[in-house]
């Protein structure tokens, strides 16, 4: 333990402390406040220029020529199922370990979703296992930036080389990770992200597809518009969503650039933290990053080893502790995809048996992590 957790213990000691800590805060400054303010005075609140600021904001930071502002992350990774084709007879490989979006979004197409499983240290898309759910059938593959790291996919795309299958890379909790030195959300063949309220950089609601072909950003934002011809009003050539994003929420996110650095390197310093916090708690197992990741730690999860997990989330919560269980069963378990379930990937099932995400947000005080530290490691030692 470090001099500063070791003192906070024996504060804990001598006096009974109570703490509320959420598991996830987002942090709205004035920026978020001015740059709204400057919608409401130019009356002008839908999709206008403040998201067209954002996409050339965005398109330097993930080094992506075409992103296109939607609003959701789910939206994006419908929009990217159809500009890649995905239809009724294909198959589509997708984590046993991710949101429910990502499964969602392929029976959006009426397509086929397939379950892989992840590998065990990262949590990621496992290639090894991809590989032997490949199919003639196979359109794509979905690989999830799970917590805040990337799926290897360099070796994605040897098991997948001259077989035209398209990596589709769900980066909903990738920003701010990079694989062998490039931005999440950049790295597949199509990337998506999410802004929800609880992701490392936010715009309460919204999300982004990323694409270098020109082709498919135009058809992006036929698409999210009605399918509305952009030169002839009312004029619509094919049929479409409305998957806009407004110009109050793209204000939002605009004003998270400014502190981008500084909440990267805040959440990667709470996660350096709690892994030195737990090195010698055998009942957990934290995440490793695999050197080949930055790690973005959207996410701090861990495993509970030997422990009835709900039971140890409920005394946390007893001690004014938030967490999140992301997620407490693999998709193939929900309702939905029970149809399309054949067989049990081992990896995801475990973890989903023993995952607790663990409070990370910019605002935690070192007090407030020793507090989560010290009450998690006192009620696994009973």
């Amino acid at each position: 333990m470090t001099k500063s957790l070791i003192a906070f213990c024996a504060c804990l000691v001598s006096k009974k402390v109570m703490m509320n800590i959420p598991w996830a805060k987002p942090y709205i400054g004035r920026e978020e406040f001015e740059n709204v303010k400057e919608c409401f005075e130019a009356g002008w609140l839908t999709m206008g220029p403040k998201v067209k600021q954002l996409e050339a904001r965005m398109s330097q930071l993930i080094q992506s020529k075409y992103p296109v502002a939607l609003h959701s992350g789910t939206a994006a990774l419908d929009l990217a199922l159809k500009l890649l084709g995905v239809g009724p007879d294909d198959e589509v490989i997708i984590p046993g370990l991710s949101y429910i979006a990502t499964g969602n979004s392929v029976l959006y197409q009426r397509a086929t979703p397939v379950f892989a499983d992840i590998d065990p240290e990262s949590y990621t898309l496992d290639a090894t296992d991809v590989a032997k759910k490949i199919t003639k059938k196979t359109k794509a593959i979905i690989p999830i930036d799970y917590a805040g790291q990337a799926s290897d996919f360099d070796a994605l795309r040897e098991v997948t080389k001259g077989m035209g299958i398209a990596l589709l890379e769900d980066g909903a909790p990738g920003l701010g990770g990079e694989y062998k030195g490039r931005p999440l959300c950049g790295i597949g063949d199509i990337g998506i992200t999410s802004f929800h309220m609880a992701k490392t950089f936010t715009s309460i609601e919204g999300g982004m597809l990323f694409t270098n072909d020109e082709q498919a950003a135009y058809q992006s934002r036929v698409f999210r518009s009605q399918g509305e011809n952009p030169e002839v009003k009312y004029d619509h050539p094919i049929m479409g969503h409305n998957y806009r994003m407004t110009d109050l929420n793209a204000a939002i996110a605009l004003g998270q650039f400014g502190r981008w650095e500084q909440v990267l390197s805040k959440r990667s310093l709470l996660a350096q933290r709690y892994s030195e916090g737990f090195k010698q708690v055998s009942a957990l197992k934290t995440p490793v990053t695999k050197a080949y990741n930055k790690h973005g730690w959207f996410l701090y999860p861990v495993l509970v080893e030997r422990f009835d997990r709900n039971q140890v989330v409920q005394s946390l919560k007893e001690a004014g502790i938030g967490t999140n269980v992301s997620w407490p069963k693999p998709i193939y378990e929900q309702k939905p995809f029970q149809p399309y379930f054949k067989e049990v990937n081992p990896v995801s099932k475990n973890f989903t048996d023993k995952v607790i995400c663990l409070p990370l947000y910019f605002e935690m005080t070192e007090d407030e992590q020793n507090y989560v530290i010290n009450t998690l490691c006192k009620i696994l030692s009973k």
